[in-house]
Order: structure tokens, then sequence, then C-alpha cells
């Protein structure tokens, strides 16, 4: 444990004294959300014993999308977190509107973490059109494929708004899996439980920017996207 705190410290002070360290640094030591991250990383540390492999295929520069498996509220925070902890970037992530609207504490949660609302019922093109005109202003954009939490703790099926984000920005999909969310804080439950959480980063998943793409290559993108979610998944099962 004070071997992690001082790695936390040391990669604070990367960002005081090695200006070129985060190539594209948007997060600053004097911005009040790098402290909120600072803070939220040393709890998931200490009370989950979060363990992050392969934090490197995180792209430090340019647009990207990250794309997890998803069965609990602690996700997104976790990943944000995380993902603005190891590249000093902001990361703009997909919520589901009846959520957004519903939860107060849910909603300044997600407004502290750039958080974009989306219907869940209908095919919310405002939003799609949105998360693409960041994807090409090279901004990082998070989302959940499946659209949903699990009900069980496994990797479900994708929906097709993953791939149609890929293909029409052309950015890489970085694949993600994260356990032990289900354990903590599955649905229907109050308080969080000390269980061991871990993330693992896939390689960059590359795709072509494409005007038109077919619904037969939406599907093989979004299949190739949620094999790779599923592969990380079984890996940190079998470790």
């Amino acid at each position: 444990m004070v071997g992690a705190f001082k790695k936390l410290l040391r990669n604070i002070g990367n960002d005081f004294f090695l200006s070129n360290f985060y190539p594209s640094s948007d997060i600053k030591s004097y911005h009040l959300k790098y402290w909120l991250i600072f803070v939220v990383n040393i709890y998931l540390k200490i009370y989950h014993r979060v363990e992050v492999i392969n934090s490197e295929n995180i792209p430090k520069t340019n647009g990207g999308v990250i794309a997890s498996n998803h069965t609990s509220h602690l996700d997104g925070i976790i990943i944000n977190s995380i993902t603005a902890f190891h590249t000093r970037r902001k990361i703009n992530f997909l919520a589901a509107e009846d959520v957004y609207n519903k939860n107060f504490l849910f909603k300044f949660l997600c407004d502290l973490g750039n958080c974009i609302p989306v219907k869940r019922s209908t095919s919310d093109r405002v939003a799609l059109l949105k998360v693409i005109k960041l994807l090409r202003k090279n901004n990082l954009v998070g989302l959940f494929p499946e659209g949903q939490r699990s009900r069980d703790g496994k990797v479900g099926d994708g929906k097709l708004g993953v791939a149609i984000m890929a293909l029409k920005a052309g950015v890489p999909v970085i694949p993600l899996a994260i356990k032990g969310t289900f354990e903590a804080f599955p649905r229907k439950t109050k308080f969080i439980k000390p269980i061991k959480i871990t993330l693992k980063f896939g390689k960059p998943l590359n795709y072509d920017s494409e005007d038109k793409p077919s619904k037969e290559r939406l599907n093989a993108v979004k299949d190739e996207i949620m094999q790779n979610i599923q592969n990380l998944y079984n890996d940190i099962n079998q470790s």
C-alpha cells in the first residue's frame, strides 16, 4: 500500500516538473478536476485495490473511443478517473439520459466527468452527431456498447452505435474489460463493497473513415469490438 501511494505521488510530480511527460495534458495541476481525480484514485487504490493493465494503450493524443463492458454504476466513474489520471486528458462519457435526469448525484458526477446524455429507447441522432464531432476534434470518448448494465456480470451483446462512431469519425477503438464492479456495486444495492477491481485495456482497433458503411460492415465492426472486450474479460478471469 505504501508503494502504491508513492507511485501516485510520483505520478502527480511528473506533471509539476516534467512539462512534456503528457503530450496532450488537458488537466493541469491547478485544475480542481486534477485533484478530484487524484483523490478518487487514492480511494480506488486503497478500497478496491484497483489494478490497471496496459494503460499505455490509451491514446495520449488524437481522438479515440474507449469501449468497455458495463456491470455497475461504478464503471463510468472509474474509467473516467483512471483514463484521466494516466493520460491527463479529458474523456467525454455517454450516459443514459433517463438516469442522468432522475438522480441528482449521478447528474453531478456526470457533469464533472464531461458526460453526454443519450436516449436509450431510440436512436439519438443528436447525441451521435455530437460525439462524432468531438472525435473528429481529437477528443476521447468513452461508452458502453451494450447500452445498459449487465444483469449477471457477463459481457452482453453490443449495439451498432460504437461501430457508427468509429467508422464515421475514422478513429481507433480501445477495447476495455472491467472486472469486479459487479461484485462491488451490483444493481439494487446501497453500499459499495471493498472488492478488487481490474481494468485491462486492449490494443487499439484502427478503422478508416467511411461515409456510408453498410449494415453488414457495421455489424462486423461491432462484433470485432465486442469479441475483443470478451477476450480481455476472459484474460482477467484466467489470471
